[in-house]
């Protein structure tokens, strides 16, 4: 049987009278084909000849596909369509790339995924395919999958087409040799369960913007007892890891890893011409006559509402732009208090003119909150004024701060005396803006893509080179029972470890032995914190075993 992958020749699809036509304009030849055929040509220069069958075993028959098969196999004997040798056999091989699976969430919540942040998936994906071999599902409809097929393809992205009306399991898409697991958006039920027990390293991208809810924060702490010793969370903000350092024991799996920025677009510009550009959009000639503050909200649309009542009330003196990136945009200016939803690719190209309008920038480093506004805008040199958990470490020492403090449930703190002061300092001092603006400038010149794509390389090489314990893990024979204690009169738990001589050993060992078989460490972990109460002894527990 032929053996993939292969490398393609210069191929032109076509149809002609319901039949369809592969030119290879390499060899000058054209070759009617049928639709399994050409199907096998779309993967066979990224997948082995297994993963082939498999993907297409939904589709076809399986002696469809190897009649397929044994047809391209013909016709590589010469060199026609693909090469005769498999692909990665001559010079361009590239041992140092690692091959790396993005789940396909990432395109199909694209309806339900605000702008900004569709947009820094797709350039985050785009780069890392320069330094990775990067396979990416994509469902398949009937009228887009030449269109985004031929757009991933130029990206140096490895398409794989499944079909929608199929269960999708990822076994049949994932590489041979695989070096790592990219989640760019929230796991289906299916996937988590697959990426529970494969023995391939996951890293989840935790966007901060994600967890406005109440339901999102739960559902982060439940996917954190199921990460095992080589999965982690790569943070977009580094204060999504101070929130909840209060909940997680552990926080060795949140990893900081903030998207990139391009500053040959995000850059200062001239603040009066910018100003004069957006009064003219908005027809708001207030603009050109009092300060502008922008305002990142994070918070829901009538917090936002009652929070902006109240800055305005603070300060009678000042202009307001809400900037904020979302699906529906529910928000109407006043005059004073105007809205700038980046919803679309015109928005995102107008809003470095916007971002230089500003005086100065309010962000709350609160759940909610994408850090992508907060690098983009500082990278335009506006001064910025932070509040929320904590002082971002992306922007360390380049801001005014305003503490509160993190809640799970609590509705969030509006320090809008606290801000309005900050405020007040910073608009009547023009040597702190000037400071702060160029202190913003030097924080955000280092977060480029590549810096980004870097440092999630490095965290798959990271977690690939860790202790598997799951899948190295002893199984043992263990038996509890309880029994009478004479001298303090109560009934007690022992366990043994049974072999020819049953040896006794710690209840929390045991617990922890039997847990390990199935589950997680941080699974087994978190059972024995409720049970002991002592961190210091789990520890010791798992150290034993591990």
């Amino acid at each position: 049987m032929i053996q993939f992958p292969r490398n393609l020749h210069n191929l032109h699809h076509f149809k002609r009278n319901n039949a369809q036509f592969v030119a290879d304009l390499d060899a000058g030849v054209v070759i009617p084909v049928t639709e399994v055929v050409y199907d096998v040509l779309n993967v066979c220069d990224i997948s082995e000849t297994d993963a082939i069958i498999e993907t297409l075993a939904d589709k076809y028959s399986r002696s469809e596909i190897h009649e397929a098969l044994a047809f391209l196999s013909k016709l590589s004997e010469k060199d026609v369509l693909l090469s005769s040798d498999p692909a990665g056999s001559g010079p361009d091989q590239r041992p140092d790339r690692l091959k790396l699976y993005v789940t396909p969430g990432v395109v199909e919540s694209r309806e339900t995924t605000p702008f900004l942040l569709s947009a820094a998936n797709h350039n985050l994906i785009t780069v890392l395919a320069n330094h990775a071999d990067v396979y990416l599902p994509l469902p398949e409809t009937n009228n887009n999958q030449e269109e985004i097929e031929k757009s991933v393809r130029t990206e140096g992205v490895h398409p794989i087409f499944f079909r929608i009306n199929r269960t999708f399991s990822p076994a049949k898409f994932i590489p041979k040799d695989c070096d790592g697991i990219l989640a760019l958006a929230p796991l289906t039920v299916g996937e988590q369960v697959f990426l529970k027990f494969n023995t391939i390293p996951v890293v989840l991208r935790l966007s901060n913007a994600a967890l406005a809810s109440h339901e999102a924060r739960n559902t982060v702490l439940e996917r954190c007892t199921a990460l095992r010793d080589f999965d982690a969370f790569a943070c977009d903000a580094s204060w999504t890891q101070t929130f909840f350092s209060d909940y997680v024991s552990d926080m060795r799996v949140f990893q900081h890893i903030p998207y990139g920025i391009d500053t040959s677009v995000f850059k200062p510009m001239d603040k009066t011409a910018c100003k004069q550009q957006l009064s003219q959009a908005l027809g708001n000639e207030a603009i050109l006559q009092k300060p502008l503050v922008g305002v990142v909200p994070g918070l829901n649309p009538y917090e936002t509402l009652r929070f902006m009542r109240k800055l305005r009330f603070a300060n009678p003196d000042l202009n307001w732009l809400v900037i904020h990136s979302s699906i529906d945009d529910n928000f109407t200016g006043d005059g004073c208090v105007n809205f700038f939803n980046i919803a679309s690719q015109q928005d995102k190209e107008a809003s470095p003119f916007i971002f230089n309008a500003l005086d100065t920038l309010l962000f709350p480093t609160i759940l909610g909150t994408s850090p992508l506004l907060l690098l983009e805008i500082i990278a335009c040199g506006i001064p910025t004024i932070v509040w929320g958990y904590s002082v971002p470490e992306e922007i360390s020492g380049a801001c005014r701060f305003v503490q509160i403090s993190p809640s799970l449930f609590d509705p969030v703190q509006l320090p809008v005396k606290s801000i309005s002061r900050e405020l007040k300092f910073l608009l009547e001092n023009p040597d702190d803006q000037r400071r702060v603006g160029q202190a913003g400038l030097e924080a955000v010149s280092t977060y480029t893509w590549e810096t980004a794509t870097d440092r999630i390389l490095s965290l798959f090489r990271d977690l690939r080179s860790r202790k598997r314990v799951h899948s190295e893990s002893t199984k043992h024979r263990i038996l509890f029972r309880k029994h009478y204690n004479l001298v303090s009169g109560e009934i007690e738990s022992e366990a043994f470890v049974l072999s020819k001589i049953p040896t006794p050993v710690d209840v929390e060992l045991a617990i922890a032995m039997t847990l390990l078989e199935e589950y997680t460490l941080m699974e087994v972990k978190t059972v024995l914190g409720s049970i002991c109460r002592e961190p210091e002894r789990v520890e010791r527990i798992l150290e034993h075993l591990v």
